[in-house]
């Protein structure tokens, strides 16, 4: 097994390496990265934050209820999206893009699909980011002739690209041109209607209506023009689908809109060959998001990962969660890789060394180090003393939370920092706690001795009053034993009680 050695190569930056030899040539594994960009912003701070109780109730989980826990991260993006409608646009666009990603490898590959089919899950998905059907439908129906309105058809046509019959039938009826469809679409199988019978029921109740509307393309001479590309949509030919693709956006709206009218029954195995003819006809130059996408559609969850952290070099939120959550589902290869650990987490240990440098989120930081049975403590092990212990809350909270992961000697070390910052502060009585904290007894012995020297100098104890507190603690140590009873001893000459003194 390789041997994980490390060098600091400046102030806040750590290499690690196989070997002495591939030093120079190796990339960071641990990073000092305070959060920038988007993860100033108050929307991802909101997500960050939710996302960790998300994240530690996967560990426990373990492999149950990956499908209803993937959907919690899914609704959590939406929520922020909502939730934060103030938020700059590029920071919304951004979270946009993480649930798009994220609604994809959910359905390729967590969501058990009915019969493999992926049709219903990816028109939900287009109706939720492709919103301008929703935009022109509410302009027109506030129309007194909405056919009149100069945007009726594109409506109409991208509400049908999007399988919404209801929304369509309503218009059409708002005018004459389309009466012919009305009824067409009212007898139109959908699948989510078929949930309770057989898919080959659904098949055969499909075909026949689509061969109803080849029928009555062959025999009617529709107009306007766009009526018979309505009708051409419904028969599925490739060409209407061209004609308008603009109406689509993208290619993955367009493949969605081609399935619903050539076939609805995909299963998920041939998703990939439509993809391409989609992506063909918008466009052969691929754009970072296609190329993560198509990944999702090939089933590569190990190439959608790291097209991920190529393409958000500057955030690791989605990387770790995404990588997370395929690794339960069983689909992310847990195979260690060059740098001796997997590509899970990999993504984990650099998300979380962003979060444990950062004064809000450094404790969330902490269970995401947890999280890597490999390289997790070691990377707590170099991380927690670089820490900056700002106040003694900090301190305090980073003391407890070394407690509670079994890193006691660590939480130790938190202690005796502050013990010596305190110390060079002439705060001896406080210094003294953070010593009995890290049951450093030597230094114990050391600062009671200064307080008593103190006394001898000054003829009183301030802020001494937790001595009293203490109980068996102070037999830890014969020097602060003593300075205990002389503290008692004084205070009681003091309130004139000499008697009790003796």
């Amino acid at each position: 097994m390789t041997t994980l050695g490390a060098e600091w190569i400046d102030e806040h930056r750590l290499m690690a390496y196989g070997s002495k030899s591939e030093f120079s040539s190796m990339v960071p594994l641990f990073k000092e990265e305070h959060l920038g960009s988007d993860h100033d912003s108050l929307i991802m701070k909101y997500i960050v934050f939710e996302s960790h109780s998300l994240f530690t109730e996967v560990q426990e989980s373990g492999e149950k209820n990956v499908q209803s826990h993937s959907h919690a991260y899914r609704s959590l993006l939406r929520a922020a999206i909502q939730e934060n409608s103030q938020e700059n646009d590029d920071n919304k666009k951004l979270v946009a893009l993480y649930e798009l990603i994220w609604s994809f490898c959910e359905v390729i590959f967590v969501e058990h699909l009915p019969g493999g089919c992926v049709l219903p899950y990816l028109q939900e998905l287009m109706v939720w980011h492709f919103p301008q059907a929703d935009a022109m439908l509410s302009v027109l129906v506030a129309q007194e002739a909405p056919n009149q309105h100069p945007m009726y058809w594109d409506c109409i046509i991208t509400l049908l690209f999007q399988g919404r019959v209801t929304e369509t039938v309503m218009l059409l009826k708002a005018g004459s041109d389309g009466e012919i469809f009305i009824p067409l679409l009212e007898e139109m199988p959908l699948l989510q209607n078929f949930s309770g019978n057989s898919l080959s029921d659904f098949k055969i109740s499909w075909s026949l209506w689509q061969d109803n509307c080849k029928a009555l393309k062959d025999t009617l001479e529709l107009e306007p023009e766009t009526c018979q590309d309505i009708m051409g949509l419904l028969c599925g030919e490739l060409d209407v689908f061209i004609k308008y693709k603009s109406l689509a956006h993208t290619w993955y709206h367009l493949l969605t809109s081609y399935l619903l009218y050539t076939a609805p029954t995909l299963s998920i195995t041939s998703l990939n060959t439509y993809a391409k003819d989609m992506v063909e006809i918008f466009s052969p130059n691929l754009t970072a998001l296609d190329q993560i996408l198509l990944s999702v559609i090939e089933f590569d969850a190990h190439n959608v990962i790291t097209q991920c952290v190529a393409h958000f070099e500057n955030s690791w939120w989605l990387v770790a969660h995404l990588a997370d959550i395929l690794h339960h589902a069983g689909q992310l290869d847990s195979t260690f890789l060059g740098y001796g650990c997997s590509l899970r987490e990999y993504v984990l240990l650099r998300y979380a060394s962003e979060l444990v440098f950062c004064d809000e989120l450094w404790g969330l930081g902490i269970d995401y180090f947890k999280a890597c049975s490999t390289f997790g403590k070691a990377h707590l092990e170099l991380a927690i003393p670089r820490i900056p212990l700002k106040n003694q809350r900090k301190a305090l909270r980073l003391w407890s939370a070394c407690n509670k992961h079994g890193l006691e000697d660590l939480g130790a070390g938190v202690c005796r920092v502050m013990s010596s910052n305190l110390r060079q502060n002439e705060q001896l009585g406080l210094a003294l706690i953070w010593s009995l904290r890290a049951k450093d007894y030597t230094t114990v012995t050391n600062i009671s001795e200064q307080l008593l020297d103190k006394y001898i100098e000054t003829g009183g104890f301030t802020h001494l009053d937790f001595l009293e507190q203490l109980g068996p603690t102070k037999l830890c140590s014969n020097r602060l034993m003593f300075l205990g009873k002389y503290r008692e001893l004084h205070s009681l000459v003091r309130a004139g009680e000499r008697k009790k003194s003796r």
